[in-house]
């Protein structure tokens, strides 16, 4: 829970700086929600590694497939850095350019997924048979 505190304090900060300079110099202004975003995003990922290996060893455990959760994972990445960098384009008035990143990421994603259609697919076709 420190984790966000700490994530909303600086996210609030860097707000407040930017606003307060934006006028004077926007280039700056982005540079420092830039900044602070990306130091969100590692302290986040810092956090977010000890679940992520109790999570991916809980689902071998379990005798899931890596082919399996793999392709979702990467999905959620795809997603994650998708949503933050079309919100920065946003931001900035290129709503078209969001848009289409938006668009290469969904296909991406389902590249991503192909594989796991493939075996839902064929144990389908098991089950048929």
């Amino acid at each position: 829970m420190s984790g966000l505190t700490a994530a909303c304090g600086l996210a609030l900060l860097a707000l407040v700086l930017s606003i307060t300079i934006k006028k004077d110099a926007p280039a700056i202004a982005l540079l420092l929600v830039l900044a602070a975003g990306v130091l969100i995003l590692l302290r986040t990922f810092a956090m977010a590694e000890g679940a992520l290996s109790n999570l991916l060893g809980l689902l071998e455990q379990g005798g899931m497939a890596r082919e399996l959760y793999l392709p979702v994972l990467k999905c959620v990445g795809v997603a994650v850095v998708v949503r933050v960098a079309g919100a920065l384009c946003r931001d900035n008035g290129q709503s078209a350019l969001a848009a289409k990143l938006e668009i290469a990421g969904a296909v991406l994603a389902l590249s991503l997924c192909l594989p796991l259609i493939e075996q839902v697919l064929a144990l389908a076709a098991g089950w048929m048979a």
